[in-house]
C-alpha cells in the first residue's frame, strides 16, 4: 500500500487518506439545527477515517451530526488517541525520502489540524514558494483516493446521493454494511 502511494502519486510514506461525506437525511424532530450542515440541508457524516490506495474503506464512522467540523469528529475518535500516544504505527518503520527517513502519514484536506501522523496541505496564496505548491499538488493527487472512494462507494449505492427517508439507527447500519459490500466489490 505504501509503495503504491509513492510509485503512483509521488507520495512517499503515506499509508491512507482521511475525509468525510454528508448523507442527507429526513428533517429530525428534535435537535434539528445541529443536523443542518454547513451547506444548508439536514444530514450525517460518514467520516472515512482511513481510505487506502485501491479505494477500500480501512476505518469509518458513521452518524455524526452534520454541522460537526471533520476536525472535531477526528479529535473524537479512538484513531485519533492512538495517534497522539503515538502508538498508531510502529515506531521503528520510516521510508527514505531524499536521504532522511520520515514515518508513515495520514493525509487529509485543509480542514484537519497538522499533526505528526496526519499532513495536510500548505496555505497558498500568492507568494506561496514552488516547493510548497509542488508539495500540495503531490499531496492532492494522493489524498484524491479518499474522494474517488466515495465517488466509486456513492455511484454503487446511488440512494446516499438523496435524502435518505429512515431512522438514522437504521441508516447507520445500512451504511455500514454498504461500505462492506464496496469493499467487497472493488
Amino acid at each position: 500500500m505504501i509503495d503504491t502511494y509513492k510509485r503512483k502519486w509521488g507520495f512517499p510514506g503515506c499509508f491512507g487518506a482521511i475525509d468525510g461525506t454528508h448523507i442527507p437525511i429526513l428533517v429530525p424532530t428534535e435537535n434539528h439545527a445541529d443536523k443542518v450542515n454547513r451547506i444548508g440541508y439536514h444530514s450525517v457524516v460518514m467520516q472515512a477515517v482511513v481510505v487506502d490506495c485501491k479505494y477500500l474503506f480501512r476505518d469509518i464512522v458513521i452518524g455524526w451530526p452534520g454541522s460537526v467540523h471533520d476536525a472535531r469528529v477526528l479529535s473524537n475518535l479512538e484513531i485519533f488517541k492512538i495517534g497522539e500516544q503515538k502508538k498508531l504505527l510502529p515506531e521503528d518503520y520510516h521510508v527514505n525520502f531524499g536521504g532522511k527517513f520520515i514515518g508513515l502519514v495520514i493525509l487529509g484536506d485543509p480542514a484537519y489540524p497538522l499533526l505528526p501522523w496526519l499532513l495536510k496541505p500548505c496555505p497558498e496564496n500568492p507568494n506561496t514558494i514552488r516547493l510548497h505548491r509542488s508539495f500540495n499538488y503531490r499531496l492532492s493527487r494522493a489524498r484524491v483516493t479518499v474522494e474517488n472512494a466515495f465517488g466509486r462507494w456513492k455511484g454503487r449505492f446511488r440512494r446516499f446521493f438523496k435524502r435518505v427517508d429512515m431512522d438514522i439507527g437504521n441508516m447507520i447500519i445500512v451504511i455500514a454494511a454498504s461500505c462492506i459490500l464496496h469493499n467487497i466489490n472493488e
